[in-house]
């Protein structure tokens, strides 16, 4: 992260071209932020096919994998010093900036408005509690009031906008929809994948941390391996160390790691294969028959959508208020909270051997990616009318 930003005002310089026309800045925390905004950045790029695109990120991992992006530049933002944010903007120049999400940063947001640039932010989530709220913070709420538009993903979010005065914000929905559509769609096939489910019944844990994988094991114990059911667990934490403890902790399933099934050959009797390369989970999906999402039994849930929009029943744990997708899909009948291992058996026993179940819960979960769809046009028309004005 420091290493980085050394210097970062000459090597913005010497990488970012003359601007030639209009020039617009998206600014993102990580790589789920990128997310959000890649549908946005692939309709702009149709309908506006000259403007010029930087994007910044505050996240290594965001940074480190998507710095290659075609696009004028790809740059880590400096910390909110006013120097630097001063500096970002003479050597920058957009004509629109773009905050993803939470990605409120008060110089940039301020000397943003002193440069005569249109400050927009997208895919944003308003509740009570947060920060830009609180009496303390009175000068982020400021400078949000001078945004041209806030589009938020919900009714909760735009009731609790207005309540706090901020009536520059609007509903757009979650630009996610559209990008787990958009990757769906050109997802490329798995060879491995599709053989190592045959006629089986497939369960993926993507992003699965220890808790899940724990609670999993338990119930293998009690039960036993389910007849014609095969796993794949991606874990979040892919260093050997933490592969290899699963391989172990599921060594009755004969579970091999990717990295060492050999020209494409999976052991005869495995049923279980961890994934220790980055990149596979969302395209993976498309085999699974019931999904486990990582994270709500520890910090906060993963990206479900990436699951849903291929269909299937979905376990989480109970930390996803933070995540109004996760409350809707329990309320749409594919999303299943599982507070504690009781509740992770039953529906994870529902999942895997209840064939009518699953197929009602995977249309609910198509449906309701599909009803949910749209949310970057609304971003791109308005960013439209502002380059073209």
């Amino acid at each position: 992260m420091l290493a980085g930003r050394w210097r970062w005002r000459k090597k913005l310089a010497a990488a970012l071209p003359a601007k030639n026309g209009k020039r617009i800045w998206f600014h993102c925390a990580s790589l789920g932020e990128f997310e959000m905004v890649k549908p946005i950045l692939d309709k702009l790029k149709k309908q506006q096919p000259k403007v010029q695109v930087v994007i910044s990120f505050f996240s290594p991992s965001g940074y480190l994998q998507k710095r290659n992006y075609p696009c004028e530049g790809v740059f880590y933002l400096p910390l909110d010093f006013k120097r630097n944010a001063r500096d970002w903007y003479r050597l920058v120049q957009p004509d629109v900036a773009v905050f993803v999400k939470y990605e409120f940063w008060l110089r940039f947001m301020q000397y943003g408005h002193k440069a005569g640039v249109k400050m927009l932010a997208t895919g944003c989530l308003f509740r009570e509690g947060q920060f830009i709220f609180e009496p303390w913070a009175d000068n982020w709420k400021k400078a949000l009031l001078q945004f041209d538009r806030i589009f938020v993903q919900n009714t909760d979010s735009l009731e609790r906008a207005h309540s706090e005065g901020l009536r520059n914000s609007v509903l757009s929905g979650d630009t996610r929809f559209d990008r787990v559509i958009e990757v769906r769609d050109t997802a490329r096939e798995i060879d491995w994948a599709a053989r190592f489910k045959g006629e089986n019944t497939l369960c993926i844990g993507g992003s699965t941390w220890h808790p899940e994988e724990k609670m999993l094991r338990n119930m293998l114990n009690r039960i036993g391996i389910p007849i014609k059911t095969r796993f794949i667990l991606v874990p979040h934490d892919i260093s050997d160390s933490h592969t290899d403890s699963i391989c172990r902790q599921f060594a009755d399933l004969e579970c091999t790691r990717l990295s060492q099934i050999k020209s494409a050959e999976i052991p005869e009797h495995c049923k279980m294969i961890v994934v220790d390369e980055i990149g596979l989970l969302s395209a993976l999906y498309r085999y699974a028959d019931v999904a486990i999402i990582g994270g709500a039994w520890g910090k906060g849930l993963h990206n479900m959508l990436e699951a849903a929009v291929w269909g299937m029943p979905i376990l989480f744990g109970p930390k996803h208020h933070k995540f109004p997708e996760a409350a809707l899909s329990i309320e749409a009948g594919f999303g299943f909270e599982c507070s504690n291992e009781d509740e992770f058996e039953k529906h994870l026993k529902t999942g895997l051997g209840n064939p009518e179940k699953r197929l009602e819960a995977a249309m609910a979960a198509k449906r309701f990616v599909e009803q949910h769809a749209g949310a970057s046009e609304a971003v791109v028309s308005h960013i439209c009318s502002i380059i073209e004005n």
